[in-house]
């Protein structure tokens, strides 16, 4: 009786031990594909390992006393800083890139060993979100991005005015347009077409040489081509670095039907591209 519980345990051992050896063998096999996804991940957004911030500034609107109204069109009381309810879609999407399932799945101890000893780029880093200051002086020197138009961004327009663009949002009359700021088609202007109800939008990569910081611009002329624009950028990024590698590069978006197709977002058209080559 005793050698048949002996047995059974050495069974149990045995199993476990193969379980763990299994567990321990997939963990070192998925980690070189981990590593390289989030070796790419960082260098297209300008992650370092002495500089992992990545702030997401999403724009504000201000709203003035007796400015805002409820559904019903009564005039109410709220005044001061609020964000576009579409914007916050956004924080979803942004906040999946940099997560990896694998890694969130691995016990804390295993995924802080990996991050201390095997490599940094296996820390949990996640953006910060945050409503754009009312003052570009109050805009922080770090990597991020800008969701909305430089009109209600104030870091947005901080590197429109200041990050030599590629691409610029303009007023021409009651309408707004694209134009082309720098280049071999400087002057040239994207508008919305006639008779159609379409948005258009800026994707661009800047480097803000001074601060050593990269910088993403997305933003339409209107909410669906914000909302494009970034999730363009979610979605696309890895084809982005093998086209543009780390380099500055714009690109302007149209997105079709906006009124009639709620998913007109997800659906660019790509009008143009531009770098530096």
């Amino acid at each position: 009786m005793q050698g048949l519980g002996w047995s059974v345990v050495s069974d149990v051992l045995a199993a476990l031990a193969v379980a763990i050896l299994g567990w321990l063998l997939s963990i070192l096999l998925r980690l070189p594909f981990i590593y390289r996804q989030r070796r790419d991940l960082f260098r297209f957004f300008g992650i370092t390992r002495s500089n992992q911030s990545f702030v997401v500034y999403l724009s504000t609107l201000f709203v003035a006393p007796g400015g805002s109204a409820d559904f019903r069109g009564n005039h109410r009381s709220f005044q001061g800083p609020a964000i576009p309810a579409a914007e916050l879609t956004v924080v979803q999407p942004v906040s999946e890139l940099f997560i990896s399932p694998f890694l969130q799945a691995l016990p804390s101890s295993v995924r802080r060993w990996l991050g201390e000893k095997a490599h940094w780029t296996f820390r949990q880093i996640s953006p910060v979100f945050s409503p754009s200051p009312p003052d570009v002086s109050q805009v922080e020197p770090v990597n991020m991005l800008t969701v909305g138009s430089q009109y209600y961004n104030a870091a947005g327009d901080l590197y429109a005015e200041t990050g030599n663009p590629f691409l610029k949002m303009e007023q021409v009359g009651t309408n707004m347009v694209i134009r082309v700021a720098k280049g071999p088609r400087e002057g040239d202007v994207f508008e919305q077409r006639s008779n159609h109800i379409d948005d258009l939008s800026i994707v661009e990569k800047l480097h803000d040489e001074a601060h050593g910081t990269t910088i993403f611009i997305a933003a339409g002329l209107g909410v669906v081509g914000t909302l494009g624009a970034v999730h363009y950028l979610v979605k696309n990024w890895s084809k982005l670095l093998d086209d543009f590698g780390t380099e500055p590069f714009a690109m302007c978006l149209r997105f079709q039907d906006v009124a009639n197709d709620p998913n007109a977002y997800k659906r660019p058209v790509i009008l143009s591209r531009f770098c530096r080559n």
